[in-house]
């Protein structure tokens, strides 16, 4: 059914007419544009600029994330099968009547979540899906994607396919050439210290399942060499990867973590390496798990601790968990800098997509969703944080 919309000819000034009264309207526009204007201009020169910039940031990343959030989203291409262990008698966990489970049924309500696990000391204590997540697999983890190629890079260090992080990304990638004499490393690229300057449409390609536009050769390294977090770092980690084991993304993934790790079936999207892979709660449970398991046969301790503790804290960063831009530290696509729950850290994607880890509770917690936006007054946008019953449970 369609809406039938009335519409007005207005036709010409008639005899004895002039325009007045459209320069009126268009004076109306101007003056409504202009106090518009002037009063973002006034909150940007007043105490709340940060607090402004850091709501329209999280309101930006609701928003993109609805358009990148399913298999079929017409931004970018359809993903590349992981075969993993299909589990065919899942029942999920149901807890009623704990401690835990009202704030978090209530925050799962308010929240536009559509899937959260929790575990505890090696079991899953909670878990809850919303109709059509498909246990989180119809859901685009976003870019949680540059956690597993990091992980990646370290099991490629382990098995001497790469002798270091700190070596030259041009062994890898003889195309890129760097004229101003500084080294750019592979933990240049994890860190997002390599001063890359990306085109947008590199972007936009990649996800539609092509390679670069701009030529390897091309790409510039010359902007400043301070933290810039940007996508295509990662990108060029993963072509790292499928050059020096000559297997599609999606292979390697499945056959260096999921089939080993004993996860379910997944897909990515091969041409980007900094996005889009869909996979189940339990799935990125597993991957969760990497970092409590002191000793597991997937990947080395020394690489795990590196990627917790290789951080640094840009002036400027906005992170969705914290809600800020100041603060914040990064790791190889590790966060945290909770100044009340410092021994949390977190993996997280656009849309607060969430893998939270507290070693001393033994805690995992995972999330997948979007972010409602501010104008839904059923959700969560306004209380004091967005994940204020998470951290509850991750500090019991």
């Amino acid at each position: 059914m369609y809406n039938t919309v009335s519409t007005i000819n207005v036709g010409t000034p008639g005899p004895g007419k002039d325009m007045s009264g459209s320069r009126k309207r268009w004076q109306k526009i101007a003056i409504v544009a202009g106090s518009f204007t002037l009063i973002f201009a006034l909150l940007m020169l007043s105490p709340y600029k940060t607090t402004l910039l850091n709501g329209l940031m999280l309101e930006a990343n609701a928003h993109i994330n609805d358009l990148l959030k399913s298999q079929d989203s017409f931004l970018a291409s359809m993903p590349d099968a992981i075969n993993g262990v299909t589990s065919t008698d899942f029942v999920p966990i149901l807890v009623s009547h704990s401690e835990d489970s009202d704030p978090l049924d209530a925050w799962f309500e308010r929240s536009q979540t559509e899937a959260l696990l929790v575990q505890k000391n090696g079991q899953i204590v909670y878990e809850r899906y919303a109709q059509d997540a498909d246990r989180g697999r119809s859901i685009n983890g976003m870019s949680m994607a540059k956690n597993i190629i990091a992980l990646m890079i370290g099991i490629a260090i382990d098995e001497g396919k790469i002798q270091s992080e700190n070596d030259s990304v041009s062994h890898y990638l003889p195309e890129i050439v760097i004229t101003n004499n500084e080294g750019l490393t592979i933990r240049d690229l994890l860190r997002h210290t390599s001063g890359i300057q990306s085109a947008s449409e590199d972007l936009s390609a990649t996800l539609k399942g092509k390679g670069l536009v701009t030529p390897l050769a091309e790409i510039s390294f010359n902007g400043d060499r301070a933290f810039r977090y940007d996508n295509i770092n990662y990108h060029l980690l993963t072509l790292i990867l499928t050059r020096i084991y000559n297997q599609p993304l999606n292979r390697l993934i499945e056959e260096k973590l999921w089939l080993p790790l004993g996860l379910e079936d997944a897909a990515i999207i091969n041409s980007t390496g900094y996005c889009c892979l869909f996979a189940t709660a339990r799935s990125w449970l597993g991957i969760g798990n990497l970092y409590l398991n002191e000793s597991n046969d997937v990947i080395s301790r020394r690489w795990i601790d590196k990627m917790l503790t290789d951080t640094l804290v840009p002036n400027r960063f906005f992170v969705q968990a914290t809600g800020k831009s100041e603060g914040n530290s990064y790791g190889y696509h590790i966060y945290s800098g909770l100044p009340l729950s410092p021994k949390i850290f977190w993996i997280e994607g656009m849309g607060l997509q969430l893998i939270m880890i507290n070693r001393k509770t033994e805690t995992i917690i995972v999330r997948l969703g979007g972010i409602p936006s501010k104008f839904n007054i059923t959700s969560n946008r306004n209380e004091a944080t967005l994940i204020e019953p998470l951290l509850k449970v991750l500090a019991q």
